[in-house]
């Protein structure tokens, strides 16, 4: 299992329980919510919340982030890439309220959660473990995936924010969230409709390796929200999980209208083990000049405005969505003009 746990986790670097809001006063302020107790159906069956958490510790990807956004905030979090720090955009939506203590995801730290005194663990956006739910369930009550949910780290943000939201007593508040988020996708697509119906290919170039990323993965459904379309050829290749790997033989199956490639360093330079590859240079989306770069792997984890746009457009879900819509048009639109 730990070879499992640390392949995934540097897949996702390399690919790219209460509302424990630190303050009484702000739970206070916060709407009554749903009535207790409640009951989350999830993949391991269902958990009961016999009252409104209060202290919460979010493990999957982009949990944490999502339950801030709802204003259910943790006292602990993980942060899907690893970063020891609060991520500007998260800070942002955080106000003046303390931030989460940063846990690890992909090998938890169970006595240290377990100190934390968690009434509410959320497991949603995870590896789908059923032993790491268990040992979390074993602490406090847990919710996991959604039922039938087959990815890892396939659940879309609209049903991990309803299950946070129903969870925390939050419902009212996650309807408005996904509707606010929606709305922000809505009209970032329609200030851009020349990417209506056109196939993307996106992915990492790491290790020496390009990577193509599959339509369970959440920058994949953020880009078809905004009116791209998945390309079949590498949606033909999915094997159960975020992404998949694309052999040098394979390369021509990156082909599409755009390819949006994570596989820029600090100083937004292109690996030149990609510029260089006489087989990527040679496919017809490449030479047509319908490619367009984003920050890779060197940069994720950084503090860097290249490092804070790969986080919030691989982290997704509210706030990440709402940090890149204002920045992400530009670049899809190097690769992809609106004549195209």
């Amino acid at each position: 299992m730990r070879a499992r746990v640390v392949a995934v986790a540097a897949a996702l670097v390399l690919a790219l329980g209460a509302c424990g809001s630190g303050g009484d006063d702000e739970n206070a302020a916060a709407p009554a919510g749903d009535g207790f107790p409640v009951t989350i159906d999830h993949l391991f069956g269902s958990t009961t919340i016999k009252a409104k958490p209060e202290r919460i510790v979010a493990i999957g990807g982009g949990d944490m982030e999502s339950a801030i956004a709802i204003g259910a905030v943790p006292v602990a979090g993980a942060d899907w890439f690893g970063f020891t720090e609060t991520r500007t955009w998260v800070k942002d939506a955080l106000g003046d309220r303390p931030a989460p203590k940063l846990v690890a995801s992909f090998e938890p730290k169970f006595e240290e959660i377990a100190a934390l005194k968690p009434d509410l663990i959320l497991y949603v956006n995870s590896i789908n473990d059923k032993k790491q739910y268990d040992t979390f369930s074993g602490i406090a009550p847990t919710i996991a995936a959604p039922a039938g949910t087959k990815n890892v780290y396939g659940v879309p943000w609209q049903q991990q924010v309803e299950m946070i939201a129903k969870a925390t007593g939050r419902t009212a508040d996650g309807q408005k969230v996904i509707a606010d988020t929606e709305g922000l996708l809505a009209d970032t697509a329609k200030a851009n409709p020349g990417w209506a119906g056109k196939t993307i290919t996106a992915g990492v170039f790491s290790a020496d390796e390009f990577s193509a990323w599959l339509p369970s993965d959440p920058r994949m459904r953020l880009l078809t929200a905004l009116g791209f379309k998945t390309n079949p050829q590498i949606d033909a290749l999915d094997n159960g999980d975020f992404y998949v790997k694309i052999s040098q033989e394979q390369l021509e199956k990156l082909n599409a209208d755009l390819i949006f490639l994570a596989a820029e360093d600090q100083n937004g330079k292109v690996d030149p083990k990609v510029t260089g590859n006489p087989v990527y240079n040679n496919l017809a989306t490449v030479k047509a000049g319908h490619v367009a770069y984003f920050g890779g792997a060197p940069v994720i984890t950084s503090n860097t405005e290249l490092g804070q746009f790969a986080s919030a457009f691989s982290i997704g879900g509210p706030l990440g969505i709402k940090y890149i819509t204002g920045k992400i048009a530009p670049l899809l639109n190097k690769g992809l003009p609106a004549s195209s």
